[in-house]
């Protein structure tokens, strides 16, 4: 006979922290979410890359699915705690935290030296990343999408003007003065 049998606590079967069985709709809803995250993404990455920038496809793609996952996890902790007790978390405080933690990797892309400022654009747009893949974490998609349109087209203003006018326009980040 083994002693542990005999013991009270060996009959108890404790909870498991995790629940592993996260249903296939989960994994597919999940799947959208951080795939549209990478997807708009990328394209202000190219945009980024295309300008000889430092922050390219692979840096927007991966704050944007970083940005998407804090905020998936955000709200998988929110789920748990919905027991009908006292709420002890803040869903905003995921988002809060993101934005400053971006900001930081932004303040990086920036570059200050004698009167000039560049990077901005780029710590601009790192940002702006962030907020796409929060509003996809978050299941708004036309949300998403409308942010990306807008700073894609922001970003590609530079590109139609050269287009147009055969003239080379100097880039905002390149000669802002302090």
């Amino acid at each position: 006979m083994n002693i542990l049998s005999t013991l009270p606590i060996a009959s108890v079967n404790p909870a498991p922290l995790i629940d592993w069985s996260v249903p296939i709709m989960d994994w597919a809803d999940i799947g959208i979410k951080l795939l549209l995250a990478a997807v708009l993404a990328s394209f202000l990455g190219w945009e980024r890359g295309k300008s000889d920038k430092p922050a390219g496809i692979r840096t927007m793609v991966l704050v944007s699915v970083g940005a998407a996952t804090f905020v998936l996890l955000g709200s998988k902790v929110m789920d748990a705690n919905m027991t009908g007790e006292v709420i002890r978390t803040d869903p905003t405080r995921v988002l809060a935290y993101i934005i400053s933690g971006v900001g930081f990797l932004g303040a990086g892309a920036i570059l200050h030296s004698k009167k000039t400022v560049k990077g901005l654009t780029t710590a601009a747009s790192i940002w702006v990343v962030a907020a796409i893949g929060s509003s996809c974490g978050l299941g708004e998609y036309a949300l998403a999408i409308m942010i990306s349109i807008i700073s894609f087209v922001s970003l590609l203003i530079p590109w139609v003007y050269t287009a147009i006018t055969k003239e080379e326009i100097p880039a905002e980040e390149d000669h802002e003065s302090i």
